[in-house]
């Protein structure tokens, strides 16, 4: 076949065919290239770009967040484009945020120390291997997350910048005891209240339906009535956990690992030194020299605590005759932990050594020797890691049957379920939001709502949802996207026009009672004419109680009453949709006489702090150039 296919292409007509089809791909790929790198930015702040891969990025972990906090109730409200249009907003609004703040902190010159920075890395946990900082360890984890040293420390810059403006801001509040007091007085203030429910359902039959209303509302409010795409699906799946419970570890294995791997239950040697600096950030012949004569003076018999209280620039250290505590390999610089580490033994004194920060005498005053665990320390912790990397290997070997398997009978899982010792799942109808975990990777989504997925019938490929668990999936059903005929929604359409009509003829008259009292007329009368019926709430508190929240907020809102105005009238819509009138005949102050605790100015002031850090971020927001490029999504992206 192949001869013949060859001989066929030397023909006029198959050569023609053959360079249009590559003329076709080649301007194809190159539109592509040029279409998805003409815009890659959400938005320009002050000239600063906020990429897409960014955006998509911190999109994607508020999502997942959100979904773990709250699930099924988060995948219900994901399902509304509204909402996610608004959700996506906030996100974006918080990374222009984070620029904002980053482009004034460094307008304002804040930086970190590299000495800083450096102890902020070995002391990270991610890092350290029993407890100590491991730079292989180090290096592995950035190469995983695709990042350089100089790039993680420029995050790591860039974060405690914005971080020292932030605590700059929010931090330097301070509250004073008669602030306080006012607002515990405000707080602790109560009111006589008196409303009356203007009920939205007994406007209801006033109500007229027309096509036109229901029709307008149906165009206006179609998103609530759109289902998004849904696929249910079978899936064979293999987990590197459930494998591991299936292997048996013997005392041989165990202690094989354990001679095999010692350098890993091993502690390093640590040496405790004190130092005596002398700063100077550049080559400094005269610090130099001071250092040298210090020096002189240590090795004719001058107590080294002594000359390093008096003389040192490290202030901490030097209150303790220069004690650094315990250092090991890989925390000091380079030079410093060569001098430190070349002493032979304790009460040994470096010669004048040369670092970023100055010149230091350094003096060896204690070895901590290295120290391997014993066997019966590390046991069960060596039991786990052996399991684990078996199961690994039997992971691995599986994940390949299970990829040849399910591609090479691809009308069933049944087979490849057989194959790795697995069984056939299934998965009920979900769209993208409703997935739940571990499925809610868009590895796997983007796999499953695929055009060509769906078309084709066949198994998928194997799909990674974590370092250890994959699945094989199957389409049992596809529900297209969709937004349901007006004749379909319009019982509900007519429900809701009712109600939105009802609640504005409520409110209406609610109004209108109002306007009879703001011209002087006496309201209580016309409640008595109307039938309504007013519910009294004497000394009602700002905070709790049973009092609609609606209520109490608009009673609250409203004027003291006076003299010559002894009663405030208000209207407030309530989250039901009927309407109240508001009446506030007495306000109560409850004075405080007590000094407000330490622990109350704090928080006060923390609030207060928070309070004005937002006011800073919206006046940088005011005052800043910026362009919003995030685009609108659609019942389709849903």
């Amino acid at each position: 076949m192949l001869e013949k296919i060859r001989e066929g292409s030397k023909g006029i007509v198959a050569q023609v065919i053959l360079g249009l089809v590559i003329l076709t791909f080649a301007v194809s790929g190159v539109s592509s290239y040029f279409a998805n790198n003409s815009d890659q930015s959400v938005a320009v702040v002050n000239g600063e770009e906020i990429s897409r891969e960014k955006f998509e990025q911190s999109y994607q972990n508020e999502r997942a967040r959100m979904q773990q906090q709250f699930g099924d109730m988060f995948s219900s409200l994901a399902a509304d484009p509204e909402y996610m249009n608004n959700f996506r907003n906030s996100v974006l609004e918080r990374l222009i945020d984070e620029t904002l703040m980053k482009q004034q902190a460094n307008a304002l010159g804040l930086k970190i120390s590299d000495a800083l920075l450096k102890k902020t890395i070995t002391e990270m946990t991610e890092f350290q291997v029993d407890g100590v900082f491991n730079n292989e360890r180090y290096n592995a984890l950035l190469r995983q997350n695709n990042l350089t040293p100089n790039q993680f420390g420029d995050i790591l810059r860039e974060q405690f910048s914005r971080n020292q403006l932030m605590v700059g801001l929010a931090g330097s509040e301070f509250a004073l005891p008669g602030e306080l007091k006012t607002l515990m007085t405000l707080q602790q203030q109560n009111r006589d209240i008196e409303y009356v429910t203007i009920k939205a359902s007994d406007f209801a039959a006033k109500v007229e339906i027309t096509d036109e209303k229901l029709n307008e509302y149906y165009q206006l409010n179609q998103a609530a009535y759109a289902t998004p795409e849904q696929v249910s699906l079978q899936y064979v799946e293999l987990k590197s956990s459930d494998l591991a419970k299936a292997i048996e570890v013997s005392e041989a294995d165990v202690t094989a690992y354990y001679e095999a791997n010692k350098d890993r239950y091993q502690t390093e040697e640590r040496r405790r030194v004190s130092h005596i600096l002398l700063e100077a950030a550049e080559e400094d012949a005269a610090v130099k020299t001071k250092a040298e004569t210090l020096l002189k003076d240590i090795q004719a018999g001058a107590d080294f605590a002594a000359v390093a209280k008096a003389n040192s620039a490290d202030t901490v250290s030097a209150e303790n005759g220069g004690d650094l505590d315990f250092i090991s390999k890989g925390v000091m610089e380079a030079e410093f932990e060569a001098a430190a580490y070349a002493l032979a033994k304790v009460g040994d004194v470096s010669p004048v050594v040369k670092t970023s920060f100055g010149y230091h005498i350094i003096k060896l005053t204690e070895i901590e020797a290295a120290q391997v665990k014993p066997l019966a320390e590390v046991q069960a912790a060596i039991k786990e890691t052996v399991q684990k990397e078996k199961a690994a290997e039997k992971f691995a070997e599986l994940q390949q049957k299970l990829a040849e398997v399910s591609f090479e009978v691809a009308d069933n899982l049944d087979e490849a379920a057989t194959a790795v010792n697995g069984k056939v799942q299934e998965l009920p109808l979900f769209s993208r939001e409703t997935a739940k975990a571990p499925f809610a990777v868009p590895a796997f989504l983007d796999k499953v709502f695929n055009e060509e997925f769906i078309a084709s019938g066949t198994n998928s490929d194997v799909i990674t949802l974590s370092d250890d668990h994959v699945v094989v999936a199957r389409l049992v059903e596809h529900q297209s996207a969709k937004t349901k005929s007006f004749d379909e929604v319009k019982a509900e359409v007519v429900k809701a026009v009712t109600a939105a009509e009802s609640s504005k003829q409520a409110k209406a008259k609610a109004e209108s009672l109002l306007a009879l009292f703001n011209e002087g007329k006496d309201l209580r009368a016309q409640l008595t004419a109307d039938g309504l019926k007013l519910e009294v709430s004497a000394a009602t508190p700002r905070f709790g109680g049973a009092l609609d929240a609606q209520i109490r907020t608009k009673a609250f809102e409203l004027a003291k009453p006076v003299e010559a105005k002894p009663m405030s009238v208000g209207v407030a819509e309530l989250s039901s949709g009927d309407v109240a009138l508001v009446l506030v005949t007495k306000v109560t102050e409850v004075a405080t006489t007590a000094e407000p605790a330490t622990a109350e100015l704090q928080q006060f002031a923390q609030q207060m702090g928070q309070s004005h850090f937002g006011a800073v971020q919206q006046s940088l927001k005011a005052q800043a150039e910026i362009v919003r490029k995030l685009p609108a999504m659609t019942s389709e992206d849903l």
